[in-house]
């Protein structure tokens, strides 16, 4: 990208400066947080106060499917799923040889991050970024995205859940 990486942040800065509502918030950081980072792919999840469990709100992915809800287990290979058994958010430079988990097909890179999104230690929801080539992702690019996930942390304590 020709933009400068500052001048990226500023402009998801501004754009969520003028976003009225929560659902546009969310979609603005979905939108624009991977052109910040250059990366391809990014999807915030909420959790759901009445069942507990994550779900999909906000995507900019062609193929994630229909189904908004995550459920979440342990049989289920995912960084998601191992950031929140950690209660610890994941830098991964390459999926297959740190956490042994095989590179879907719909990846050009092995770089992933997954980010908690949390008030008060607890976990309000999750930021996950893929497809950032061709060194994959970074120390900056987790402190960037981490940013977000706290302003988030606060925002989300802060409105219904239950309506977004």
């Amino acid at each position: 990208m020709d933009t400068p990486y500052l001048e990226r942040l500023y402009n998801l800065a501004r754009e969520l400066n003028i976003a009225d509502n929560i659902k546009t918030i969310l979609d603005t950081i979905t939108d624009h947080l991977p052109k910040v980072l250059e990366a391809r792919y990014c999807s915030l999840f909420v959790k759901n106060p009445a069942s507990g469990g994550l779900e999909l709100k906000a995507h900019n992915h062609k193929d994630i499917g229909q189904d908004p809800f995550i459920n979440i287990t342990s049989e289920q290979e995912s960084i998601m799923n191992l950031a929140l058994a950690r209660n610890s958010s994941l830098l991964i430079r390459d999926i297959e040889e740190e956490i042994g988990i095989a590179n879907k097909e719909k990846y050009s890179t092995k770089s992933f991050m997954s980010i908690l999104i949390t008030h008060d230690n607890e976990i309000k929801g999750v930021l996950n970024l893929a497809d950032k080539g061709p060194d994959g992702f970074n120390k900056d690019d987790m402190l960037v995205v981490s940013t977000i996930a706290e302003l988030l942390g606060a925002l989300l304590n802060r409105i219904d859940l239950s309506k977004i």
